[in-house]
């Protein structure tokens, strides 16, 4: 049966209308009946409301450097489909995705049988990464929650080592309304008997998740109990600019090169590296080497300083745009930019763009590409009432335009929105996870 990249397209686009289905039931009839790729491959596991991809980023960064074959499976994608699935930083390519899909499509109808339904797009994407990366050899994967995490598709691995980055309001129609409820169900990522390390936790949710972890055998390493990270100045190494950091746990202290700029980063970095403590004993490998491939990771559109001096960063709820805002104080003191920015409509818009007004000195507002987007025209309206000037709104591709002073712009509020600026500014080309 000859099975094409656009017909591995179409198929995924007729499961679109399942939308989100929260459960597993779908996700282990398939990963059954496909030989359970799941089991012969090593896990990362990544949850959490903000920070995921950062420290997937540097994760993948680190033992890459060491020489293991490292996999990284992450959503959305920004510019091309294939970045979904990463082999050593590199997408896979087409042949690789339409083979994967082509197995899972053949294999619709049956799972359908099993459990009364049809697999969801999101199963369908995580089983191929599953496929994937088996039919490679991979030999770590660094695997990125979807959402929540208890019944995320992603779930239905047995990783070496779990990570909670942190624990904050968002998709609160599937994850619940409080911040207990949420945490509930991004702790459903923590196993039997297999280490976690918890990030930056409020207090309270650090108790219930670190309760979860103890019903469950789970050895738990918590930021500001079993390890810390301070970030220090910023060095020029090699042309780039770095945060210098200090890490101290238990069991080391050292000084550390972190490759991404903002404040909250270090957040992530001290998560991360203690991560890398744990995995590195598991898998003998350097801890010194993976240590060294951290200031090697890139994550494109996170305080990402293009050439022309425009700044891109996905701060999608008000949360990251508190850490944008602050980051962006840090770096300038007193400064004023001009924000581009495009939010989807199931966010928490209002409070977002207030926040971004502390250092806003206008706005222009774009109709991102994609069904769930806002009105840019009920953004503008919402900050012209609050005494902004709006300059304008529309595309992309008219925000590209109308940009006098890159240096003084930063563009975001939706990594869909990020996602349209870079396939422009980039011309499509394959975006890097890494210097390596």
């Amino acid at each position: 049966m000859s099975f094409t990249y656009k017909q591995a397209h179409e198929y995924l686009d007729s499961l679109m209308v399942f939308g989100v289905k929260l459960g597993l039931q779908n996700m282990q009839s398939i990963c059954r009946l496909l030989g359970n790729p799941q089991d012969d491959l090593q896990f990362i596991h990544v949850a959490g409301t903000n920070g995921k991809g950062s420290c997937c980023s540097m994760l993948a960064a680190a033992f890459k450097n060491c020489g293991t074959k490292t996999a990284f499976y992450s959503s959305p994608f920004l510019c091309n489909f294939t970045e979904r699935w990463r082999i050593n930083g590199f997408e896979v390519n087409e042949e690789q995705v339409t083979r994967a899909i082509k197995k899972i499509a053949l294999l619709d109808s049956e799972i359908e049988k099993e459990t009364g339904a049809r697999p969801t797009y999101f199963e369908v994407l995580t089983a191929a990464a599953l496929f994937i990366f088996k039919e490679a050899d991979v030999e770590l994967v660094i695997w990125e929650t979807g959402l929540g995490g208890r019944l995320d598709a992603t779930n239905v691995v047995q990783p070496l080592i779990s990570l909670i980055t942190n624990i904050e309001k968002d998709h609160t129609q599937f994850l619940g309304e409080t911040l207990k409820e949420i945490a509930f169900e991004k702790a459903g990522i923590i196993k039997a008997d297999t280490p976690v390390v918890l990030g930056d936790l409020k207090p309270d949710v650090q108790s219930q998740i670190t309760g979860i972890a103890k019903s469950r055998n789970s050895f738990i390493r918590t930021r500001g109990i079993d390890f810390d990270l301070q970030c220090n100045d910023y060095i020029e190494y090699e042309g780039i600019k770095y945060r210098q950091a200090s890490y101290k746990s238990s069991q080391h202290e050292f000084d550390v090169l972190l490759p991404f700029i903002g404040i909250h980063q270090a957040d992530n970095a001290a998560a991360v590296v203690t991560v890398i403590e744990e995995v590195s004993a598991l898998l003998e490998v350097d801890f010194d080497v993976a240590i060294a491939g951290l200031k090697q990771a890139l994550w494109p559109g996170r305080m990402d300083i293009q050439k022309n001096g425009l700044m891109l960063d996905g701060a999608h709820n008000p949360v990251a745009a508190k850490a944008l805002v602050a980051s962006l104080v840090e770096l300038s003191p007193g400064k004023k930019y001009h924000f581009v920015c495009g939010v989807l409509k199931d966010k928490e818009w209002q409070e977002m763009l207030d926040i971004l007004s502390e250092v806003a000195s206008s706005f222009y507002f774009v109709d991102i590409k994609y069904d769930r987007s806002s009105s840019a025209v009920d953004l503008a309206d919402y900050m012209k009432k609050q005494g902004f000037e709006v300059t304008g709104r529309g595309s992309s591709e008219d925000a590209l335009a109308q940009i006098e002073k890159p240096e003084d712009t930063v563009a975001g509020g939706s990594l869909y929105l990020i996602g349209e600026l870079l396939a422009l500014l980039n011309g499509g080309k394959a975006l890097r996870i890494d210097r390596l």
